[in-house]
């Protein structure tokens, strides 16, 4: 590529607004925007004027000669936190590129994660978006991810589903942000106040070093560069298999064992039962979903389910106190594994499986994001209930009192 290919070559990319941001690595430095008008109907009662891309930029544009579907989240509104309608924006461009078939889709990452301010309709805009963009994957389109700016909570997920994931320097990147874990372990797990203490758990230098993303330069010929290298996608299950070596999840998924009582299923150490007409995953609770827990369970799932003669069926039974909140956790980057999980429930659809949830106590946070919530269908018990995040933490990040919104 020539460097004066693009009018933006050698912009800065966190300097730039999110069209901007397009047009820098787009061939030409031209975009065409495939936006329609989506201002978010939920923020009037919080006094937080709604912006009408609500935060996010669609566009289809050339790279090194090669058509790309692109987003592009912007972080100065909202943390470029995802809505309702931000979300739908990302799942319409990813079922677009199922029909279109360009060479890839990229998204230029830069979000606190779900907008909490929005709650259960953000959380399941994100949920069908990331969903959509595993099945996108699955389909054979090549996928990509760019942290231009800080990503956390189901963003980062949805970052870790791509098949590349880079980032520019001078970023964090998680899945509970600082003041969460702060909240919920105390500041001698975590002191969010503490730069120092802070990047050493989520900065880029630091995922780069441990090789959980690829580092890249913070300019547009970079992230053309980079992106421009990636050919075309490959077999997904292989890609699935790849992924699982790498997070150290491909090892066998255990022995069997009797269920009590009456049960007459086949059950798997990981947490998966098999019923005579139906693959059901058992309930996390009442541990929290762990690295360890998703690993072995796809790890049986993979196994198991959908590879020989037997039912076509799986049931998610969704019931967790959440995902680990710690820095252990966090530095672990765990992220990486509920976006493994996802990908492996899309390998599970590729290979005919329905796949059914059933949210039979509580559904939590990116657990529950994760899990149930990538289901074809979604039932609930009448005494069920969802939790994007303890009130105490939400008022901490998002600086409003819940009790005082009605």
């Amino acid at each position: 590529m020539e460097a004066d290919s693009r009018s933006g070559a050698n912009s800065v990319l966190r300097d730039l607004a999110p069209t901007a941001r397009l047009a820098a690595i787009a061939d030409g430095g031209t975009a065409a925007c495939l936006d329609t008008l989506r201002p978010s109907p939920h923020l009037a009662r919080y006094g937080i004027a709604a912006q009408d891309d609500d935060g996010v930029v669609t566009a289809r544009l050339r790279i090194d000669g090669r058509t790309w579907l692109a987003a592009a989240q912007d972080e100065r509104f909202l943390g470029g936190s995802v809505g309702a309608a931000h979300g739908e924006a990302l799942r319409a461009l990813f079922e677009r590129a199922r029909t279109e078939r360009p060479h890839g889709v990229v998204l230029l990452a830069a979000s606190a994660g779900v907008r909490l301010h929005e709650g259960n309709p953000a959380e399941l805009a994100l949920a069908r978006a990331l969903r959509a963009f595993v099945d996108l994957r699955a389909a054979g389109i090549a996928t990509a991810a760019v942290a231009v700016g800080d990503v956390f909570g189901g963003t980062s997920v949805l970052a870790c589903a791509a098949d590349r994931f880079a980032a520019v320097p001078r970023i964090r990147l998680g899945l509970s942000g600082p003041k969460v874990v702060e909240t919920a372990r105390g500041a001698a797990e975590l002191n969010a106040g503490n730069a120092a203490d802070v990047e050493a758990v989520y900065g880029v230098a630091q995922r780069v070093a441990h090789g959980f993303v690829e580092g890249i330069g913070d300019d547009a010929r970079a992230v053309a560069h980079w992106l421009a290298q990636i050919g075309a996608a490959i077999s997904f299950e292989d890609a699935v298999a790849a992924r699982a070596a790498a997070l150290g999840c491909d090892v066998a998924s255990g022995g069997r064992s009797a269920l009590p009582g009456d049960w007459t299923a086949e059950w798997i150490a990981a947490g998966l039962w098999r019923h005579p007409d139906t693959w059901i995953v058992a309930p996390f609770a009442p541990q929290a979903a762990d690295a360890a827990r998703f690993c072995g369970l796809d790890a049986a799932l993979l196994e198991h389910v959908g590879t020989a003669e037997g039912p076509r069926r799986l049931l998610i039974l969704e019931d967790s106190p959440g995902h680990e909140v710690s820095r252990a956790a966090e530095a672990l980057f765990q992220s990486r594994y509920l976006a493994h999980h996802a990908r492996v429930l899309g390998v599970l659809r590729a290979r005919g499986v329905r796949i059914a949830g059933a949210l039979i106590g509580t559904g939590h946070s990116a657990a529950f994001f994760a899990n149930a919530l990538q289901a074809d269908t979604l039932g609930a018990t009448a005494s069920a209930r969802v939790i994007a995040m303890p009130p105490e933490a939400i008022a901490r990040v998002t600086r409003v009192d819940p009790r005082s919104v009605r």
